[in-house]
């Protein structure tokens, strides 16, 4: 019942003994005022369960900060710029040249 979410165009019901099914609806009442005030809360098998309503805000904002020193900037830049390789050698120069050893086809046989 885990990836009960998960799964799209499935309708998945739990099965729950009867006295719990009446305690759930007895419940549900409950869990909709409350949800009417604001609070975060859910119903876990035959239990109330209400979480404690931290604002996200508070925990999404960023801190602001001081701006960094121009010259950290500019330090910052030029440690990040990657200087050019230039041991890197070239693959064409390890490769063997063409063998001249094929024979040449003289103009007269082609004609």
């Amino acid at each position: 019942m885990q990836i009960k979410k998960g799964l799209k165009k499935i309708y998945v019901t739990e099965d729950f003994l009867k006295e719990v099914l009446a305690k759930r609806k007895a419940l549900q009442e409950k869990l909709e005022e409350e949800r009417k005030k604001g609070k975060i809360v859910f119903l876990k098998y035959d239990k109330l369960i209400a979480k404690k309503n931290e604002s996200t805000k508070k925990r999404k904002k960023r801190e602001t900060s001081s701006l960094p020193h121009s010259s950290d900037l500019q330090l910052k830049n030029q440690q990040t710029v990657m200087p050019f390789k230039v041991n890197r050698t070239n693959a064409f120069d390890l490769m063997r040249n063409r063998s001249n050893s094929l024979p040449k086809i003289s103009s007269n046989k082609q004609q």
